[in-house]
């Protein structure tokens, strides 16, 4: 099974917190909130791939939390928004 997580938002009610970086890179005990998300996810046993949809904004951040060694094992992808959309769109 694939696990999608879906990063993509500009968490706008919480600024100025999110003005600079994206909600789930906020520290939640010290360690970004993503890596409890994944965390929690890597438990499951069915799912053996893991990808992350991320904005053009925040992108680099999210792909340098990747490549800083805090990634999972099945983390598979990272991706961006082509054209930024609205939750569940119908595009």
């Amino acid at each position: 099974m694939k696990a999608i997580i879906l990063c993509a938002g500009y968490a706008t009610r919480l600024y100025p917190m999110t003005l600079n970086k994206p909600k789930p890179l906020l520290e939640i005990k010290g360690r970004p909130m993503l890596d409890h998300i994944v965390g929690k996810i890597e438990k499951v046993d069915c799912v053996d791939e893991m990808f992350i949809v991320a904005n053009n904004r925040f992108y680099n951040d999210f792909l340098k939390w990747k490549n800083c060694g805090l990634s999972k094992k099945v983390l598979k992808s990272l991706t961006t928004e082509q054209i930024p959309t609205t939750t569940a769109s119908a595009e």
